[in-house]
């Protein structure tokens, strides 16, 4: 009986195990710009509390996102850095990292529909360009300015009745059910072991 307590043990912990992904993991704009291989000097910019924040979902590699960290890095950080931390999340290496964009997205009723995707306050930029510069410094000064700095993040975190994501609850389904199932069969097992 012992053994068929431990057998049964080790395969509820299995899926347990196999599911647990590892959570969603943000970078600071030093760290970013370094995994990117951008130089950098931040000479005008420090990670500070009160401070509007940008979150950005990138992929490694991709040349838009490398565009903006570019503008980041000089002129944004130059003449905004007292104004806004840059918060960045990887998305086409950290699964859970790309659910919390599309979350994110839901959340804001937005399409992110790749990357980079940037977001401050409750304004959304999807892809970069150049031409957006004007529009993200208005935004992140705007923000700044304003008595109420909007962060969705926060928004999401103090609001329960934040939207899940889809995915987020079919996975919780199927868990569930493997669950349920490998005790069904264990149940089973242990009755005709007792006959």
């Amino acid at each position: 009986m012992k053994k068929i307590f431990t057998i049964m043990l080790l395969v509820l912990l299995t899926p347990a195990m196999v599911f647990a992904a590892p959570g969603t993991k943000s970078e600071t704009l030093k760290e970013t710009l370094e995994s990117e291989d951008i130089e950098y000097k931040l000479e005008n910019y420090e990670e500070e509390e009160g401070k509007v924040n940008v979150y950005l979902f990138r992929g490694q590699g991709c040349s838009h996102c490398h565009e903006f960290l570019e503008y980041v890095a000089s002129d944004l950080a130059e003449e905004y850095g007292k104004y806004f931390n840059l918060v960045s999340y990887e998305v086409w290496n950290n699964k859970n990292n790309a659910s919390l964009m599309q979350e994110i997205s839901d959340y804001l009723e937005d399409d992110a529909s790749g990357v980079p995707y940037i977001i401050i306050g409750e304004e959304t930029f999807n892809g970069y360009a150049e031409s957006m510069n004007a529009e993200i410094e208005t935004a992140i000064k705007n923000l700044y300015d304003s008595e109420k700095k909007y962060d969705v993040f926060e928004e999401m975190k103090n609001n329960p009745k934040a939207k899940k994501s889809r995915k987020q609850d079919s996975s919780t389904v199927i868990v569930f059910i493997i669950f349920a199932s490998i005790a069904v069969i264990a149940l089973i097992v242990t009755s005709f072991k007792k006959k």
